[in-house]
């Protein structure tokens, strides 16, 4: 389909159903995507189109993850988050590289509901907690805020786009 298709999300996500249809049981245990696909050549979903998904998904019983380590933190200059380009409020998001600047840091954050099933396990992190690593990205977060960096962002984008 071309991006000037009409309906192009509408197909694009049909793909989604067809894939749950045929390949799974009808159950699915989530969906992960970047707003803008990234390493695949900086292609940016078509609006509508994760909307979509997210309910074929959680139809089928899934969590809709938005991966944020490439497009969060401001860097495409108009939002935060790269999923809120779509109008979608996913279940979980996992975001890294812009939180620490260079540091190696990540984060997850999640539904209440999501996050409530943790306490049943014991989870294991090598970094989680770190002290250093959370003051860096503290303190990243304040440097984004107090120079603008979203806006710079925001402006730089638009000369090359």
């Amino acid at each position: 389909y071309g991006p000037d298709e009409p309906d192009v999300a509408e197909k694009y996500a049909s793909d989604v159903q067809d894939v749950i249809q045929s390949s799974t049981p009808g159950q699915v245990a989530g969906w992960i995507a970047e707003y803008i696909q990234g390493v695949g050549g900086t292609v940016v979903l078509p609006d509508g189109y994760l909307d979509s998904v997210y309910k074929k998904i959680r139809a089928a019983g899934g969590v809709c993850i938005a991966d944020e380590v490439q497009t969060g933190f401001g860097r495409l200059g108009t939002n935060f988050w790269g999923f809120e380009s779509q109008g979608i409020k996913p279940d979980i998001v996992t975001m890294a590289k812009g939180i620490g600047n260079g540091t190696p840091l990540a984060a997850v954050a999640t539904t209440k509901e999501i996050a409530e099933t943790m306490k049943q396990r014991l989870h294991f992190n090598t970094y989680g907690g770190n002290p250093v690593s959370c003051a860096i990205g503290k303190a990243v977060l304040e440097v984004m805020e107090e120079e603008g960096l979203q806006e710079h962002c925001g402006e730089l984008g638009g000369y090359l786009l």
